[in-house]
């Protein structure tokens, strides 16, 4: 049984879900509110009444953001801290000896309006809860192994007593994922070089950048300028992915995602070529982020 806030879950969700569909990143997102049964298991399991910190449950609304690289989840984190009203978080320590499972779990404020509902629907019920929501980040690949670990071992501790081995044969299948999710980056950033030194600078942007562009061809232009100057090729090449994606992030760039605007945004951020600066389309050119 639910208390009616699914509807609430699914827009706070399309509202993360908007921002970051700007910026071009690979990722899925899930939502989910807690069932009547949850949340009075979790009130009671937690002790919220007699706890002497005063804390209260926040994650009546759990919103979980799986992305497709591993390079992405401090980008993400960062974005969505910026953008939202952001109110604590737990990050674990990556352990450097062993491989443990790495929590990314931010927690949220609700807008006024957002928090009257959840009053209304299901706060008002029961002491203890508070009007936050609760954001989840992981990989792709790491997914499935976290929704496993939770219903079948974090739920059921009293079925892993006493197998100590098993468990750590478990948690190595986690391990392997990890590794997994390095071994991609490092292939795309092959397949990326390879590009470059064969100038084939279209494959060379969608390897190096990993993002979802929308379906067009690199401006001739573009190409010719690239073909004629490599040490400006070299320079496109080395861009920091990370600097730009911040940059979009923070200034609120919303314009179509191609692979011709991608130079556009990477020359206004890092490189400031002229040439490029001067084919330009005028949307581009007046924005005041892009070229102020």
């Amino acid at each position: 049984m639910n208390l009616g806030i699914d509807r609430l879950a699914r827009d706070i969700s399309y509202r993360i879900d908007d921002e970051l569909q700007r910026s071009g990143i690979f990722f899925r997102i899930f939502a989910r509110a807690k069932s009547v049964e949850s949340i009075e298991k979790k009130l009671i399991s937690k002790d919220y009444e007699n706890s002497n910190e005063n804390k209260k449950m926040q994650d009546l609304i759990g919103i979980r953001i799986a992305v497709y690289f591993d390079d992405d989840l401090p980008i993400v984190c960062n974005a969505i801290k910026k953008r939202f009203p952001f109110f604590d978080e737990t990050i674990d320590e990556k352990a450097i000896n062993t491989f443990e499972p790495h929590r990314i779990n931010l927690v949220f404020k609700m807008s006024d309006v957002e928090a009257k509902e959840a009053f209304d629907l299901a706060i008002s019920k029961y002491n203890y809860i508070d009007t936050t929501y609760e954001v989840q980040l992981r990989t792709v690949l790491s997914e499935g192994w976290h929704e496993v670990e939770h219903d079948l071992r974090y739920k059921c501790k009293n079925d892993w007593i006493n197998q100590s081995d098993i468990s750590h044969i478990f948690n190595g299948v986690y391990a392997s994922l990890v590794t997994n999710d390095w071994s991609i980056i490092a292939i795309f950033e092959k397949l990326s070089y390879s590009h470059y030194k064969n100038k084939n600078w279209a494959a060379m942007l969608r390897t190096k950048f990993r993002l979802r562009l929308k379906e067009s061809e690199l401006d001739n232009r573009i190409v010719e300028i690239l073909n004629s100057d490599n040490k400006l090729a070299k320079e496109i090449y080395k861009v920091d992915r990370t600097l730009v994606l911040h940059n979009i992030f923070i200034d609120g760039i919303r314009i179509p995602l191609t692979l011709t605007n991608l130079i556009h945004i990477i020359n206004a951020y890092c490189v400031n070529d002229f040439r490029i600066k001067d084919i330009a389309p005028d949307f581009i050119k007046s924005n005041k982020k892009l070229f102020p």
